[in-house]
């Protein structure tokens, strides 16, 4: 029997192409009722064909008629025309096209982001499931180097580098380290922040004037661009000499940078610099050791240190925020909301989508994605004490633009129950999570699903928390420099460095403390205001993101 489809969507299950929704049989006079809203009555482009690149192209489309965040928003099938992303090198590339033509349809354009004259998706992304090797691949899309949400890295270990004017010759500047992944091959020769690079391939830095001629070129191009192997020299940063070669390894990250107690002013401080929400068995062993040592101190106030955590899954920003919560907490921590066709449960397309695991494999008999009830009734996280570190009142949190999703989360989570301050600069601004859609038993699609709202019904944080404005505490960014003294000459956790200092200074307040923190800082970086640093450049290119995970376990 020949037959004509109105819609072919892939179905992991089967691992084929298969028929839905309309059809019309040659040999037969019956045929069945639309049942999804991703096709209407404008949809006489949409005509039947084996193209696998059209075939993946209609299904980018038609999962976004139905679960996109901003459904509502999105056109016709033959006013968006998804088979017209033909475009790129690869079929990746096309099909990135066709999610960011999608994104422009955002309410507010609230899912694009516009950096060097270039515009990308800011929430969804698709990744190529093939070019993902956990062992030796890492990063958003598997395409930069990072440390990926189950702690493996494949690069040198820097990513993000402070440029500060020398205060005794003021021709002259030092490169100082913002952040070094644990194991990284820049770890492991004792490079932490507060280090700082010298000469990169035999070629000496730290000139002003030939900054911009040829030394923002060397650094950028051969320091921070993944290089495969690199020479540099330079000091730790106790003052120590080093001079070594660094090739780019496999190595397993833990998401810790630093963790410590301070004293200040007669209270004990607990202080924790996390880098990323990864999986629960990366992650949360470790913040449970951390909060045990915590409560054996006697720490009463917290810092923790967010400012290049771009996120990650949600069950374990779940469990920091149990953590932290004073003892007793209970009620809702915060709120899912998916698009209203979810919420009805019309989302039919879920269907073609069995349940997965957090490796990605198919959960025996788990059923399909649509089966799961979506309404905000049922998509809650309630408040679960974890850990014996009771009666925390109060937490500031260190945060930059880099600070995303989950870090963003727990931030929420924790503002009606708790005293919450900011130290830094403002927030991504992601208040969006998403969990993958599997195309061609290839391609993970992470389309915007939901929106977080906590228990006082606040969200929306698109333009991300600005420290000192809707959540108290200080920003750090100095907008006559533009300068955010984010300086990177001191390691996490030292209390000279300017946010634990501000910080500190917000929990304990002492006017010695305030004295001697700003004479320190005045002598490497002039003063407070970071009015003498050159330029802080460099991306933690990690996953920035809220994968909602609870729905990856095995049933």
């Amino acid at each position: 029997m020949k037959i004509l489809s109105m819609m072919n969507i892939y179905s992991a299950t089967s691992q084929k192409w298969s028929i839905r929704v309309c059809i019309v049989a040659l040999l037969a006079t019956s045929a069945c009722k639309k049942d999804s809203p991703a096709t209407d009555a404008d949809d006489s482009l949409h005509t039947p064909t084996t193209d696998r690149v059209e075939l993946t192209n209609d299904s980018i489309f038609l999962y976004a008629k139905e679960i996109y965040y901003w459904n509502e928003n999105l056109p016709s099938y033959n006013t968006f025309n998804p088979r017209q992303y033909t475009s790129g090198s690869t079929n990746l590339d096309k099909y990135e096209n066709n999610l960011l033509a999608i994104a422009r349809y955002s309410t507010s354009n609230y899912d694009l982001i516009t950096e060097d004259n270039e515009t990308y998706t800011k929430f969804s992304y698709i990744e190529d499931r093939e070019s993902i090797n956990p062992e030796a691949s890492a990063g958003i899309q598997g395409k930069i180097n990072a440390v990926n949400l189950e702690g493996n890295g494949n690069d040198i270990g820097i990513h993000l580098i402070s440029l500060l004017i020398n205060d005794d010759d003021e021709s002259k500047y030092t490169l100082f380290l913002n952040a070094v992944d644990e194991n990284s091959p820049a770890h492991r020769i004792g490079l932490t922040r507060g280090a700082s690079i010298s000469s990169i391939n035999g070629k000496n830095i730290g000139t002003v004037a030939a900054f911009d001629n040829t030394e923002r070129s060397i650094i950028i191009n051969e320091l921070l661009n993944d290089p495969s192997t690199i020479a540099i020299k330079g000091k730790r940063k106790d003052g120590s000499d080093y001079e070594a070669t660094l090739n780019k390894t496999v190595y397993k990250s833990s998401p810790i940078y630093k963790d410590s107690i301070l004293e200040r002013s007669g209270k004990k401080i607990g202080y924790l610099a996390y880098a990323r929400f990864s999986t629960e068995e990366n992650s949360i062993p470790k913040l449970d050791s951390i909060f045990a040592v915590f409560a054996a101190g006697g720490v009463t106030d917290l810092v923790i240190d967010l400012r290049y955590n771009g996120g990650g899954y949600v069950s374990t920003a779940e469990h920091l925020v149990n953590l932290i919560v004073p003892n007793g907490t209970s009620g809702t921590m915060y709120v899912e909301y998916y698009n209203q066709t979810m919420r009805d449960g019309k989302a039919t397309i879920l269907k073609n989508q069995p349940m997965r695991d957090g490796s990605g494999a198919i959960i025996p008999r788990g059923g399909t994605y649509a089966d799961i009830d979506y309404s905000p009734e049922v998509q809650k996280a309630n408040f679960s004490k974890k850990g014996s570190l009771n009666n925390i009142s109060r937490v500031v949190f260190l945060v930059t633009d880099e600070t995303a999703s989950a870090s963003e989360l727990v931030i929420n989570s924790l503002r009606p129950v708790m005293t919450v301050s900011l130290v830094g600069t403002t927030t991504y601004g992601k208040p969006i999570g998403f969990f993958p859609m599997v195309l061609e038993n290839r391609y993970n699609v992470y389309y915007s699903l939901f929106s977080t709202r906590n228990s006082q019904d606040l969200g929306d944080y698109f333009a991300g928390f600005t420290p000192g404005g809707e959540i108290g505490g200080t920003n750090m960014y100095n907008s006559s420099t533009g300068n955010d003294r984010d300086f990177g000459n001191y390691d996490f956790g030292d209390v000279r460095e300017a946010y634990l200092a501000q910080a500190l200074n917000i929990l304990a307040p002492s006017t010695n403390s305030i004295a001697s923190s700003n004479k320190i800082m005045s002598t490497r970086s002039r003063n407070v205001t970071g009015s003498r640093q050159l330029l802080r450049i460099g991306k933690r290119h990690e996953f920035k993101g809220m994968i909602e995970d609870k729905f990856m376990k095995q049933k």
